[in-house]
């Protein structure tokens, strides 16, 4: 059971995704068309790009789950390396947090 619930907490979070041990950011996505939750990992030391205008850090995703296959954009802004979220856009789903 201690399995179990380790990994609900790993795809589970709050506002601005789960940060792991492992460094990571864990965030979930509902699709819009067929309605599964499309979980996706963030790394912030490789992923994360710097904004030219006015500072912080964003990263841009398409994720796929496997029943419909279309295509979600999830775009995130971030006020220093993956601590702050500034804001979330998700387009073809909808955040699951």
């Amino acid at each position: 059971m201690g399995g179990l619930a380790w990994l609900s907490r790993l795809f589970g979070g709050g506002r601005g995704g789960w940060r792991a041990p492992d460094g990571g950011i864990y965030i979930r996505v509902k699709c819009n068309a067929c309605g599964e939750v499309v979980p996706a990992r963030i790394n912030p030391a490789s992923e994360l790009s710097q904004v030219d205008e006015g500072g912080g850090y964003y990263v841009r995703k398409v994720l796929v789950g496997r029943q419909c296959f279309r295509p979600i954009e999830v775009q995130l802004r971030y006020a220093d390396l993956g601590k702050t979220e500034i804001s979330r856009e998700v387009k073809g789903g909808t955040s699951v947090e």
